[in-house]
């Protein structure tokens, strides 16, 4: 193999033995590669000899058909491994680190934590009116002293991804609170309080303003706009779709149920409820505003998925950010354009 190459690595590979095809979605943007002049090598991060500065990995021969084999290690290198084995996975953290070391520009690393990442956004002027009261919980007295100024809160771990742990609190009209995750139930205030410290217990949470979001027939709904880099470092958005969640459930997710609609549907389901419509250059403008904040905190970010709430009053809030937003939302199109854009920040690195 060619030394020149842009490398990937991700867990999402077949064993070599198997002699399975890599997914689709690699084999677009391995095309894209090749006709940029820039083949992808496809890695899995424990396939990296860094005694020997070389990696084995998976790369679409001119025939069409994927070669397994050794490469010199690359000079770029996307980072497309999962959230949760990042986290847990020491080897790759090892090799990660290894890479940076012998020169290798690594893009789009993590981000901080939610904290991190809410006070970074913060120091955004033109993005604050756009984001809604965030905070790192410290106990059950801020659940109640925030309800007594929002009509519900949020409360989600600082390191969750895919709506996993995330809980609404309200208040209930005989005092109580009701807590929805997943499905509903209502505490009272000792249970409540028991809860959140078993919750404090485990891991640190943000807690966030609980915002008056569209809905259809009980179920929330938001947006996730999907951006990428392009070849003047500039954020593009290719996707913006709006989700629906299950109803009764806090998050829009699709790891938690929730399901995807056109952009058409929802300016339609907006005017039968006689509510505002935004256009779609609008959501995405709040969406960049919160790439570009966060892009001096990590220079290489790539890609991101920035969730964005849409209320009953027009108003437009960041939501959530994802630094390796699930690619379910986007089409076939999207995704090549989407690494078009990825190529051509890359070579900017080089």
């Amino acid at each position: 193999m060619k030394p020149d190459l842009l490398g990937l690595m991700t867990t999402d590979l077949p064993a070599p033995a198997s002699r399975q095809s890599l997914s689709p979605t690699w084999l677009l943007l391995a095309e894209e590669g090749r006709a940029a002049g820039w083949p992808v090598l496809f890695f899995h991060p424990h396939q990296v000899s860094l005694a020997s500065n070389t990696v084995r990995g998976y790369l679409l021969g001119a025939n069409g058909a994927w070669r397994h084999g050794t490469a010199a290690l690359p000079q770029v290198v996307v980072d497309q491994v999962f959230v949760h084995v990042a986290r847990t996975d020491a080897r790759y953290a090892t090799v990660k680190r290894g890479l940076i070391q012998k020169g290798a520009r690594v893009v789009n690393p993590r981000l901080p934590d939610k904290r991190g990442v809410w006070r970074t956004l913060l120091q955004s002027a033109a993005l604050r009116p756009h984001l809604p009261e965030s905070s790192a919980l410290h106990s059950a007295d801020d659940v109640e002293s925030w309800l007594q100024r929002h009509p519900s809160v949020f409360v989600k771990p600082v390191r969750g991804s895919k709506g996993r742990g995330v809980v609404r609190i309200t208040r209930a009209a005989d005092g109580r609170y009701a807590v929805a995750e997943g499905k509903e139930q209502v505490l009272g205030t000792a249970a409540m309080r028991k809860m959140i410290a078993r919750r404090l217990g485990r891991e640190k949470h943000l807690i966030q303003q609980g915002l008056p979001l569209v809905e259809a027939d009980g179920s929330k709904i938001d947006l996730r706009v999907v951006l990428y880099r392009d070849d003047s470092k500039r954020w593009r958005p290719v996707a913006t779709v709006p989700r629906v969640g299950q109803s009764g459930q806090a998050v829009t997710n699709l790891a938690q149920g929730g399901r995807t609609e056109s952009l058409a549907w929802l300016q339609e389901e907006l005017r039968s409820q006689c509510l505002p419509v935004p256009a779609r250059e609008q959501i995405e403008q709040v969406a960049v505003l919160t790439a570009e904040a966060l892009t001096p905190l990590r220079p290489s970010l790539a890609f991101l998925g920035i969730d964005i709430g849409l209320t009953t009053d027009g108003g437009l809030y960041a939501l959530d950010i994802n630094p390796r937003p699930g690619r379910q939302v986007l089409s076939m199109d999207d995704r090549r354009n989407a690494y078009q854009y990825l190529i051509g920040y890359c070579k900017t690195l080089l």
